[in-house]
């Protein structure tokens, strides 16, 4: 005998999506969360860095429209210490309103009320079929981890002195750092260094791998180290920390440095500087949730990082236990947890199959300009051998970027040897908006031009589909031989362009 049907661990974007699905099918099932329901991303994730990002965003506005407002204009003359002007408590204040108004969508009485039981605390395995959570035993034919992740901490000496941030202290600061340095240049350590700095922090990043965003499409991730660059934000990028050092009120940071990094007082002979800042931002990846579980009752054993292997029906190497989300380290993001629960929930309830498709998946880089992609970037089309060939659109053919300032912008568009669309990568304004286009062309293997099929309104940053298209038909359209078919077809008098009728 069993006390569910299933068991969900983790009361994160996963879980939920699991429990909701199940619970609503008929399922008795048990939901242990140890903290906080709806998990990292609603409480120390993507909700609150998305308002943090949108406040810095405005701050950073308002500056640049004093060039065109006169009281503007001496308002920011008056006030040229930025973080001393900012009002945190209202920022977090405005953090926290953003999260209580999602969160009753996952409260522990929204899902007691789908038919779902809620089991705060901890689980552990005691066998593959059950587990305890606060002296209680549950058990079930069916169980599902969806632990998560949090920030992993590289093993510096003196980091633990040097009061560090992670993901879940930057958002209820009493106050923005003057200076802060930040370990790591993936997207959460630019997305919160770009937002820190717009807020006032002297913001310096520091990357170990030869450029920042070392994931993202390498063409668009150097507009956006371009764009920091313009902004103030000082980019270390082929360097490490290699011990910190707690000060007063600051910490040191010594540094082994490309001789090349671009900023501080680096020995060129020995690529060794200093760096002091008031805080030290960690950033530098993530460590699955699996410690505490007691894996190994369950016949599991996790691997590197923390995390559980599964095959593409999310199965582990014990066939009814399920990982999804982070814990299982495929592809961090919220979405693909969201699509991992909706094959279980296939799966496991209605008993319909189903596996899990990563070759379309979107992502998106929160930064100023955003970089969002579907399917394979250049870089991944090369470095796996697949043929290929890329089709480059800048913003600055785009009406639009001209008039939002953001000519820097790129699109580009990766096809097979059919001329099917195989990646899209954008670095634009609000570039995961514009991504819905190119997620169906990807999904669907349309053929490029297909890309050009619906009429957008004008001026919009929607026109750079259409432009990427007409710029690659134009010469297999407006050529001599053309001009010469249709003259003879139709009697046609004009020349075309210049010298070009002959």
């Amino acid at each position: 005998m069993t006390t569910h049907d299933i068991i969900v661990i983790g009361g994160g974007a996963g879980g939920l999506s699991v429990a909701s699905g199940c619970a609503q099918l008929g399922m008795k099932v048990a939901l242990i969360e140890r903290e906080h329901m709806g998990g990292d991303c609603l409480h120390f994730g993507c909700v609150p860095s998305k308002a943090l990002l949108h406040i810095a965003d405005q701050c950073a506005a308002a500056r640049s429209a004093a060039r065109f407002s006169r009281a503007l204009g001496r308002v920011s003359a008056s006030a040229p210490d930025a973080a001393a002007d900012v009002d945190m408590a209202a920022v977090n204040r405005r953090i926290a309103e953003v999260i209580d108004a999602i969160a009753h969508h996952d409260s522990v009485e929204r899902f007691e009320g789908l038919g779902a039981e809620v089991f705060p605390g901890s689980a552990e395995f005691t066998s593959s079929n059950e587990v305890v959570v606060n002296d209680r035993r549950l058990s079930a034919r069916r169980v599902v981890i969806a632990t998560g992740s949090r920030a992993a901490i590289p093993p510096v000496p003196g980091l633990d002195e040097g009061n560090y941030l992670t993901n879940r202290d930057v958002f209820s600061l009493p106050q923005i750092p003057r200076s802060i340095a930040v370990m790591g240049a993936g997207p959460i350590g630019v997305e919160l260094g770009q937002a820190f700095h717009r807020l006032g922090s002297n913001v310096t990043l520091i990357e170990m791998a030869p450029r920042i965003l070392p994931r993202d499409d390498a063409d668009l991730a150097a507009i956006v180290h371009a764009r920091l660059v313009a902004e103030g934000v000082t980019v270390w990028t082929g360097a490490r920390v290699e011990r910190v050092e707690r000060l007063p009120h600051s910490a040191r940071l010594h540094l082994v440095t490309d001789a090349a990094s671009p900023v501080g007082s680096s020995d060129a002979s020995s690529g060794n500087t200093t760096l002091d800042v008031e805080r030290v931002l960690v950033a530098a990846g993530r460590t699955a949730n699996s410690d505490g579980l007691n894996l190994s009752a369950a016949g599991l054993e996790a691997g590197r990082g923390g995390v559980i292997p599964v095959d593409d029906r999310l199965r582990t190497a014990v066939p009814h236990i399920y990982a999804i989300g982070d814990v299982n380290g495929i592809l961090p993001f919220t979405h693909v947890a969201g699509a991992e629960a909706g094959v279980i929930v296939r799966r496991v309830a209605l008993h319909a199959g189903g596996r899990m498709n990563y070759r379309a998946v979107p992502w998106v880089s929160y930064t100023d300009p955003e970089l969002a992609s579907v399917g394979l970037s250049q870089d991944a089309a090369e470095r796996e051998g697949v043929p290929h060939r890329v089709i480059h659109q800048p913003l600055s053919g785009v009406d639009r970027a001209h008039a939002e300032e953001a000519t820097d912008g790129l699109a580009k568009f990766v096809l097979d040897r059919k001329d099917r669309v195989i990646g899209v990568q954008i670095a634009a304004p609000g570039a995961g908006e514009l991504l819905g286009p190119a997620l169906h062309a990807v999904t669907h293997r349309w053929k490029f031009t297909a890309l050009r099929g619906a009429m957008v309104p004008y001026p919009t940053m929607l026109e750079l589909y259409g432009r990427a298209v007409s710029a690659e038909l134009a010469p297999k359209l407006f050529n001599p031989r053309v001009r010469r078919i249709l003259r003879t077809l139709f009697r046609y008098r004009g020349t075309g362009p210049s010298g070009g009728g002959r």
